[in-house]
């Protein structure tokens, strides 16, 4: 059985008409006969059949017609895959952001990325997460490309793409909210909106208490930044975050800290471990070029 005798199969099952059919797969009729008959002998069943001058397709064709088409289907995505593997402007990245980059970074990026006409036909596929999560879907393989604070593991290949500064977050009534900048000592004994230890801003947050000698008093753990800023905002307590496009929804007051410089390095990971196809490799690149620029608002 050859693929050849399949495709001439599924014509001539929408068709029924050998000359039609022989034309619209642009070969003799004679040969689209024999090969068919050849496949039919191969199977041990007719496929079709005549009443009169009509062609019929026998209840053996019809019963094999679906696994003829998806077989061809199959493999057609397999030549698609191939090709998106050989040309570097195609193909589909499956990304992965903490969610402090998804309202202003990821889309400025991604814009950035389709300036270039040759990058418009590589398409994404964007899943948000905390960093321990991220992490773990790229070394499984199940993500290509993550943006998210660094990383220190071996398997990981690492470009910075910018600095997040993080803030201390108040409702908008407190008494802090008419200062131009804080101390951490200016929170002791306020309760504390944290992110949870998923988090990699939860270990950079609790390791700049311990060197201030701070322990806050947490009363509540959430998943996001946004949850934060909108626990903060119900004045159920202060928060230290990235100045997220979004904390103007909540009533809030975003302040420097002056005795600590808090950032970190949010980069760009990939997997060293598992193949890049040309399409990833494409998205790293333009990353790592030198007229690449990103500032964050």
């Amino acid at each position: 059985m050859t693929l050849q005798q399949l495709r001439y199969f599924c014509v001539m099952a929408e068709v029924l008409h050998y000359t039609k059919a022989a034309n619209q797969l642009y070969i003799s009729q004679p040969s689209l006969s024999y090969s068919l008959a050849e496949l039919g002998k191969e199977l041990g069943v007719p496929l079709f059949g005549k009443h009169g001058k009509k062609t019929y397709l026998t209840k053996y064709g019809a019963a094999f017609l679906p696994y003829a088409k998806n077989a061809l289907a199959e493999l057609s995505k397999g030549e698609a895959t191939l090709l998106q593997i050989a040309d570097p402007t195609v193909g589909n990245i499956n990304f992965g952001y903490i969610y402090s980059v998804s309202f202003d970074i990821m889309p400025s990026l991604i814009e950035k990325f389709y300036e270039h006409q040759g990058n418009r036909n590589i398409s994404f596929n964007f899943h948000q997460g905390t960093t321990t999560t991220l992490q773990k879907q790229l070394a499984d393989g199940s993500l290509d490309l993550i943006l998210t604070a660094s990383s220190d593991s071996d398997s990981f290949g690492s470009l910075p793409v910018f600095e997040q500064e993080l803030f201390l977050v108040v409702s908008d009534k407190h008494p802090l909210a008419r200062r131009s900048s804080v101390t951490l000592d200016d929170i002791r004994g306020e309760h504390y909106i944290s992110i949870n230890y998923n988090s990699a801003l939860r270990m950079q947050i609790d390791s700049c208490f311990h060197d201030a000698e701070l322990e806050p008093k947490t009363v509540i753990e959430v998943d996001d930044c946004n949850a934060m800023a909108s626990f903060v905002g119900a004045q159920l307590g202060v928060a230290i975050m990235p100045k997220i496009p979004s904390l103007s929804n909540y009533k809030v007051v975003a302040l420097p800290i002056r005795d600590f410089d808090i950032r970190r390095q949010i980069c760009l990971l990939w997997n060293k471990e598992r193949p890049m196809i040309p399409a990833v490799s494409c998205f790293k690149d333009f990353i790592a070029s030198p007229d690449f620029i990103l500032k964050p608002n």
